[in-house]
């Protein structure tokens, strides 16, 4: 992309960067003279579809340098829905402050993002054209200690929806002291081949939605309370690859480094103090949704790596929900500014994901079980009275129904009145039932019904009597009852009437004389139990 980068964007590079910066020696924060020019644009080429999340990516990740990265509002640039020239226009300005500082002897950096739509060569701005490689260019040549360019762009590793400018409030400045690290740094949310997607569920793009997650906290892998660059790199890296995965096409972010000196460069520092903000603490490495707790809106998505992770967020009121592997918690709060709240001492409601797809929420569309019931079934054949059954069975809870599918096994055994010797009844069937379920808070109340086709064989002690076999249709109704007992298993009865069509026969001297279709009608009641995965 850069003559002065010297190398492509490359996953071995991300490595190796990951690896060694750590090891470097100490990290330190953003200069006192720091620089954002945060560019979205909706609107590309007259033959792209419009998106609906670019700019409001911009203004996120403006937001979290201000707060958390200590950039003051007057050297944060935010650069909405502007063609080409504008944004030039900007960065020429910029760069000239950026030149400014350095001629006064003040370390300074700068940090260009954008959102919006691109190919291999170009940013895609409202009908005209940005050139990749002078976008890096500009950023290469300004005269910052350090120079970070992240690209939220289709096809910008060359460099879903496939995927003006104003003032932010003031901060104040309190920085380590200065970055004792120089270079240039580029990150890109796909690589040259791949499409970039925005995410209607998290509003905003999967690239930048977890970069911004990550700065909040959820990168601290060390749990120092900073957020590197090559922490936060790596949170949006195997995050935007996890969630893309859900999607038709995965999205790998690459990084590019030519950075000279020691130490990590610190983008954030959620772990200190900062007004207007409070912090959460997770519980354990798990998957957290955040959202907003007046309009549901989603706040982050995070999946931190170790226990007691923190993430700072503007004080409001939030929801969260902690996903488990059968179950997720729901909790409610306030954050104050100021403020940490721990997860682990608040109350939790704790729901059911089979409770959840059922009522139309979460992620999951489907939620698998197993079960094994034992039960009897009313008298069949004459003489044989109630049977002792056993089923085993695979259903599927969705939103509307839960399909299920059942494997059926019995035997008996009685005196037949015809030859006066034992006969031995052996059934196997195969059955699917469709219930729909009532969830109400202490058991799930289930009504459906029931089909099933049944083979018979009936072998006689008599010598002179051959055995015989026969098919038969059962349909009923089906009432249920479960109740959770402990993580996926549940306890469940049922209930319900039948009725049975099968060939009968009469038999005088061992032989057969009447043959005809018969329908019988009886019950069946069983108890067992049902693992949801």
């Amino acid at each position: 992309m850069s003559r002065g980068l010297g190398r492509r964007l490359a996953l071995p590079l991300v490595a190796l960067a990951l690896l060694v910066l750590p090891l470097l020696g100490v990290a330190h924060a953003l200069p006192a003279d720091t620089w954002v020019v945060a560019i979205g644009n909706n609107r590309g080429d007259a033959d792209e579809v419009g998106l609906l999340y670019a700019e409001a990516d911009a203004r996120q990740v403006a937001d979290v340098l201000r707060q958390l990265g200590g950039v003051p509002s007057d050297r944060i640039t935010l650069v909405l829905g502007e063609q080409a020239p504008a944004v030039e226009r900007r960065l020429a300005a910029i760069k000239a402050e950026v030149a400014a500082a350095r001629q006064a002897g003040r370390p300074s950096a700068l940090v260009v993002y954008y959102s919006g739509h691109s190919d291999a060569q170009a940013l895609h701005l409202d009908g005209t054209r940005l050139p990749l490689r002078g976008l890096v260019d500009t950023v290469e040549q300004a005269q910052a200690a350090t120079r970070l360019v992240v690209l939220d762009a289709c096809r910008s590793g060359g460099a879903s929806r496939v995927k003006g400018v104003s003032a932010t409030e003031s901060f104040a400045l309190d920085f380590v002291e200065p970055s004792a690290v120089e270079g240039l740094a580029v990150i890109t949310s796909s690589t040259a081949r791949e499409s970039s997607l925005e995410s209607d569920r998290l509003r905003g793009s999967f690239f930048t939605h977890y970069l911004v997650a990550g700065l909040r906290g959820a990168a601290d892998a060390d749990g120092d309370g900073r957020v590197t660059l090559s922490e936060a790199y790596d949170h949006a890296f195997h995050e935007t690859v996890r969630a893309s995965g859900r999607t038709t096409q995965l999205q790998h972010p690459t990084f590019a480094m030519d950075m000279k000196g020691k130490g990590a460069v610190v983008l954030t520092r959620p772990g200190e103090a900062h007004g207007g903000l409070g912090t959460l603490r997770l519980g354990e490495p798990a998957l957290y949704v955040v959202a907003d707790g007046a309009d549901e809106r989603l706040v982050a998505e995070l999946n931190p790596a170790r226990a007691g992770a923190t993430v700072t967020l503007p004080a409001g009121r939030y929801r969260v929900q902690h996903r488990r592997p059968q179950e997720y918690l729901a909790y409610d709060l306030r954050l104050a500014s100021g403020q940490t709240v721990d997860l682990a001492a608040l109350p939790a409601r704790a729901t059911r994901y089979d409770r959840l797809v059922r009522k139309g929420g979460g992620d999951r569309a489907a939620v698998h079980g197993v079960g094994a019931l034992l039960g009897v079934r009313g008298e069949l054949l004459a003489g044989e009275g109630a049977t002792p059954q056993a089923v085993l069975e695979y259903g599927l809870d969705t939103r509307w129904l839960t399909p299920t599918l059942r494997l059926r096994a019995a035997r008996s055994t009685v005196d037949d009145a015809a030859t006066g010797a034992a006969r031995t009844h052996t059934e196997l069937g195969l059955g699917l039932t469709l219930q729909r379920y009532l969830d109400l808070s202490a058991f799930s109340l289930g009504v459906g019904v029931l089909a099933e086709l049944g083979w018979h064989q009936h072998a006689f002690a008599a010598a002179d009597v051959p055995d015989r076999t026969a098919w038969s249709g059962s349909f009923g109704a089906l009432v249920a009852v479960e109740r959770v007992l402990w993580g996926g298993l549940s306890l469940r009865l049922e209930a319900g009437p039948l009725a049975t069509v099968l060939r009968t026969s009469r038999t005088e001297g061992g032989a057969e004389v009447e043959q005809g279709l018969d329908t019988v009608g009886n019950g069946w009641g069983a108890v067992g139990v049902r693992w949801r995965l």
